[in-house]
């Protein structure tokens, strides 16, 4: 008799523990509070889109807008984002005021020996009496980081490029011979504050990127693009010398160097004509094409790399993929697996279908990962496939819904065999987001897969 209730109390721990799975969802962004930022004289907001600079920034950038005839350069850390998203963009914004247009849509920062170049979007502005050019350029986790060390660096050097160059180097002095000097070395000045604001928002835990390049190629109409390199290494072919702060060539440059650059391109197919040791419109149009083809961003600089490449074959460096968790069998319909949430008013497919709290009191807790429905018939969320969100004993209702059509809208059902990206979402008072020990389940054919989140302040 023992024995049978021994053993009918394994079984029925089998059954629970076949048919629960418990584990840890990661909370990829804190709800945010914005109130603190909108005390800066630069906040603005439209829609629930919003932008804010420093006060250093508003003076240099007055200061730069009296600069008539002469070319000046600035640049300055910038925040923005989407109030009902929660995405937080940080930008670095680069400006040029001068009697030429450089129509730029690239900019080179060198921090000590290492050098960042950024595709930048380009609009012009009136400041005061001139017309300024400004190129605006997102910030990963990596950037943030250079931006911290622009306070411990020896040396800082910056360069845009568009149809024509130019380039600055900000360097802090007790007196400046012009007004020119002053408000670009006034560059160094304009970040500690926004770099303040970031650390107050959360963003050492923050890890919506992906969300943020798909915010900013629906906003600009690319992805955004940094590529880093560190400098002070030999290039493959040594009759070309990159000897310049920046190490590489491009627009306006010209000698023996820019001679053998394009004697290179023509002989891998990218430009024709005959050398003139002058980096112009050609030259500038075949860089682009050969750094397209070894998969570098698509702008007009030659450096090490790109000559790597068109002297030896060295491929270019391939981003690491990112870390993908296995998906759980449930319930014999489906496979499932979650990989982190959020807090936020809204959320949007790739292409721009959008889901939003009904009131404006509330906010959303979202959760997002995959699903695959191993089943011969549709999978239809609701009636097969469900999910219950709680804290503490109070629950909130899911609604469930994959992103098919190439990420262009949301759908409430999956085709069989189809795999797509699976988001459950449920509305909450938006006062108790963030707070306390929340719980998900997901459940499908009498199996559940529970998950707790994990990650908060």
């Amino acid at each position: 008799m023992m024995k049978k209730r021994m053993l009918s109390l394994l079984l029925a721990l089998t059954l629970l523990f076949g048919a629960a799975c418990a584990e840890e969802l990661r909370l990829a962004a804190s709800p945010v509070n914005l109130t603190p930022l909108e005390r800066y004289a630069a906040w603005t907001e439209e829609g629930s889109a919003w932008r804010v600079y420093s006060n250093e920034t508003v003076a240099a950038l007055n200061q730069l807008g009296g600069e008539l005839g002469n070319s000046v350069g600035y640049f300055y850390l910038a925040l923005s984002g989407d109030r009902a998203e929660g995405v937080v963009q940080p930008e670095l914004v680069f400006c040029y005021a001068g009697p030429r247009t450089l129509n730029a849509d690239t900019a080179c920062l060198v921090v000590d020996r290492t050098r960042y170049d950024f595709k930048t979007t380009h609009e012009t502005a009136t400041i005061g009496r001139a017309t300024v050019e400004i190129m605006r350029a997102p910030l990963d986790a990596a950037g943030i980081k250079a931006m911290r060390q622009l306070y411990v660096a020896r040396e800082v050097h910056v360069r845009l490029l568009g149809d024509y160059s130019y380039a600055f180097d900000p360097v802090e002095r007790d007196t400046y011979a012009s007004t020119r000097q002053q408000v670009e070395a006034s560059s160094l000045k304009g970040v500690s504050a926004m770099l303040t604001e970031l650390d107050r928002l959360g963003i050492a835990g923050y890890d919506l990127w992906d969300l943020n390049a798909a915010r900013w190629e629906r906003l600009y109409g690319f992805r955004p693009r940094v590529e880093t390199r560190a400098l002070g290494r030999e290039a493959a072919d040594a009759s070309i010398a990159l000897n310049n702060d920046f190490e590489m060539l491009a627009r306006e440059d010209n000698g023996q160097a820019v001679r053998r650059l394009q004697e290179l391109l023509m002989e891998k197919g990218y430009m024709q004509g005959r050398p003139d040791g002058s980096f112009g419109d050609g030259t500038d149009r075949a860089v682009r094409a050969a750094r397209r083809y070894w998969g570098m961003m698509e702008c007009g600089v030659a450096d090490r790399a790109l000559i790597d490449a068109l002297s030896g074959g060295a491929a270019a460096e391939k981003a690491e993929a990112p870390e993908t968790r296995a998906l759980t069998p449930l319930g014999g319909v489906c496979e499932a697996g979650l990989s982190r949430c959020w807090f936020a008013g809204a959320f949007s497919s790739e292409k721009g279908d959008t889901r939003a709290a009904v009131n404006a009191d509330d906010t959303l807790f979202i959760a997002e990962g995959r699903v695959l429905n191993t089943s011969s018939e549709e999978l239809t969320f609701y009636r097969q496939l469900s999910a219950a969100l709680s804290l503490g004993e109070v629950s909130y209702p899911c609604t469930l819904v994959c992103e098919i059509d190439a990420g262009a809208r949301f759908d409430t059902a999956l085709l069989p065999l189809g795999e797509a990206r699976l988001m459950i979402y449920a509305e909450i008072p938006a006062r108790i987001a963030g707070a306390g020990d929340w719980t998900l389940t997901l459940s499908a054919g009498g199996e559940t897969l529970t998950y707790t989140v994990t990650g908060g302040k």
